[in-house]
């Protein structure tokens, strides 16, 4: 599999207008110890490129797949929600809002990503979480277990910052291949795919023994950006090796995935579908 950092593009004026009314505006930010330029250097750079966004050393991959979606098809809301949680520690979704926790927006020193993105990112993972507080100086293990994203929080968010419907298909068993298909149907019309994978698995190079290991579980979340293909099994080939295609956005770049079948079953744990009523958008 090969992967690749999308290629840049130039910022629409009316974005750019937004973000220099954000310079503008003498609205006092409430993140104490963030640079108001450096967000907005920050938010720039992820509009040009999306693949920008990074969840970096911090376990928060879910929020990560579903804001590198809202930037590429939402970029105006994305600039919005970054404004409104420097400005005032919240942001309205679609039918609740969301607050940042004080804790949060005192956080300084090594947040070990980008301000901009541990600003969306760990607001996001923080408010989802019941028991586990996100703190950026947390030991790995805590910070790990307060990252671990839940399907149903997948769909949260994708209602909530893109105003899409959501549906989520768990494959634990079995149904990949229609799962994989639904995302296709759904990034076809327009929407957004985020899918549950063991990464190991399915993005690392294992031995039979590792293998057998990673398949027990799930631990990352990528966004589905297209180019799926799944080929007809063949007499010659039977089904567990034929062969799976399809490009993912994960850890600030753009991977494609090529595969079997049998691979997909082994590491590919569901996806969480969400469907736009309005026209496909032209994506960065």
């Amino acid at each position: 599999m090969g992967s690749e950092t999308n290629t840049t593009a130039a910022i629409d004026p009316s974005l750019e207008q937004q973000l220099a009314k954000f310079a503008r505006s003498t609205q006092t930010g409430v993140w104490t110890h963030l640079d108001k330029r450096q967000i907005i250097s920050d938010i720039r750079d992820r509009i040009i490129n999306p693949y920008q966004i990074q969840q970096g050393e911090q376990p928060f991959c879910g929020p990560a797949a579903v804001v590198f979606e809202l930037i590429r098809r939402q970029p105006d809301r994305y600039i919005q929600i970054c404004q409104s949680l420097y400005e005032h520690g919240s942001f309205e979704g679609y039918s609740k809002k969301f607050v940042a926790a004080g804790r949060l927006c005192r956080s300084y020193g090594n947040l070990r990503m980008a301000q901009a993105d541990w600003m969306v990112l760990a607001t996001l993972r923080d408010c989802a979480n019941k028991i586990v507080p996100v703190y950026p100086k947390a030991p790995k293990l805590i910070r790990e277990i307060g990252g671990i994203t839940k399907p149903w929080e997948i769909s949260g968010w994708v209602r909530e910052l893109l105003g899409y419907t959501a549906k989520s298909h768990p494959t634990p068993i079995s149904g990949e291949f229609r799962a994989i298909q639904s995302a296709n149907n759904s990034i076809d019309s327009g929407g957004v795919a985020l899918a549950l994978i063991n990464s190991q698995g399915l993005l690392g190079n294992n031995s039979f023994l590792a293998a057998r290991f990673h398949r027990i579980y799930p631990n990352h979340w990528v966004a589905i950006v297209g180019n799926i293909s799944i080929e007809s099994p063949t007499k010659m080939s039977k089904h567990s090796h034929s062969r799976i295609e399809f490009d993912i956005y994960s850890w600030g770049r753009k991977i494609h995935v090529s595969t079997d079948t049998a691979t997909i079953r082994d590491f590919f744990w569901g996806v969480t579908i969400g469907t736009s009523t309005s026209k496909p958008s032209s994506l960065n």
